[in-house]
């Protein structure tokens, strides 16, 4: 098992060495007093733990953790502090090994034993197999090749909105600052940035399945999350329903199979107020192409496909009075009497509870058809 140790005390380092040549299968490849990776780079892509001080003079402990761990996930973080008992829980709860300092032989083993070395990356490591995102409706991950989806687990709530908040911003670089504004605004600075660095390494440790399909890159300021063979549902729904843009009566069944493809409100579950911009966006381009759909279908006298789309507009927007009104005058010319007074008085509620009334010429129309 191959070790690095960084601490800014060289005593310290001296001591945590003397204990782990008391160990069978150690070897120490490096020691260092310099929070700096530069140097150290190549050794990493053989070590199996780094110790590490959580205190250093020019950056934290997490802060270097999650740059190791940027450079190779597979790495066993182990802080070792002078912090007493109680400070260290709050350490503990982000589910990351530490050691008291000074070290203690015993303590030392029972960490060496607890650390589960990560397993090698396969032989083909080189194959990327494509992973569908599925972000509109419930959020999910799945291999082309597998039948059932991946199975991530989030250590927070917080590492599963971090995660999607890169992902939201794919392909840009998200300043550490702009982060922690957003998710931890109610945190001191300090406190903030280290619950973004801990937070990055539960991502990390969560999407470790499909690394390469996903990866956070770290920049001096900030992170990007870039995707590689990964179909992502809300960019490739909008391409196919942009690249299918004819309503011709052919080309009517392969809208309605792209607009199926729409599975719900991007990340519909999630009250994340930085989704809502784009969760709006994308719904009035549903219900666009819903309207033209259902319009097409109406003047070509596909009476029950007229239905089915003005009614799965009024299931999202319960207000639409032209999707109201087109269906009333469906229900009025199949003499469906019952059907047309319900679908007058729904929506009269609905406006009623926004505080509108039904437009003069549906009422008219209403009046006079009565």
């Amino acid at each position: 098992m191959n070790v690095g140790l960084f601490d800014d005390e060289l005593l310290a380092i001296d001591i945590l060495v003397h204990q782990l040549e008391k160990l069978d299968n150690i070897h120490v490849l490096f020691t260092s007093t310099q929070p700096f990776l530069d140097e150290k780079k190549k050794m990493l892509n053989d070590i199996d733990i780094i110790f590490l001080d959580i205190e250093m003079p020019e950056i934290s402990g997490l802060e270097l953790a999650e740059k190791i761990l940027a450079y190779n996930p597979y790495i066993h973080i182990v802080f070792v502090t002078g912090f007493d008992q109680y400070a260290i829980k709050a350490f503990e709860l982000h589910a990351l090994d530490y050691l008291l300092k000074p070290v203690s032989l015993d303590r030392l083993k029972k960490t060496i034993q607890r650390v589960t070395i990560a397993p090698f990356e396969p032989k083909d490591s080189n194959s990327i197999h494509p992973l569908h995102l599925h972000v509109l409706g419930d959020l999910s991950f799945q291999f082309e090749y597998k039948s059932e989806p991946e199975n991530i687990k989030w250590r927070t709530a917080k590492s599963k909105e971090l995660f999607l908040y890169l992902l939201h911003h794919e392909g840009s670089v998200v300043l550490k600052s702009k982060i922690v504004d957003t998710l931890w605004h109610h945190l001191d600075v300090e406190k903030a940035f280290s619950h973004l660095y801990v937070t990055i390494y539960h991502i990390r440790q969560a999407l470790q399945s499909i690394n390469k399909n996903i990866k956070i890159v770290n920049t001096e300021d900030g992170y990007q999350l870039k995707l590689h063979h990964v179909l992502l549902d809300k960019n490739e729904w909008k391409h196919l329903l942009f690249d299918t843009a004819s309503l011709a009566k052919a080309d009517l069944e392969e809208q309605e199979r792209i607009m199926h493809l729409y599975k719900g409100s991007y990340l519909e579950s999630h009250d994340y107020i930085w989704v809502e911009g784009e969760r709006f966006e994308l719904e009035e381009i549903w219900l666009h192409h819903a309207q033209l759909i259902a319009d097409a279908f109406n003047q070509t006298e596909h009476q029950e496909k007229a239905i089915y789309w003005y009614t799965a507009i009024l299931k999202k927007r319960p207000e639409d009075e032209r999707a109201a009104f087109a269906l009333m005058k469906i229900y009025a010319s199949l003499h469906y009497r019952m059907l047309v007074d319900h679908q007058y008085k729904q929506l009269q509620r609905n406006l009623a509870e926004l505080d509108l009334t039904i437009d003069p010429q549906i009422e008219a129309w209403y009046k006079n058809w009565r």
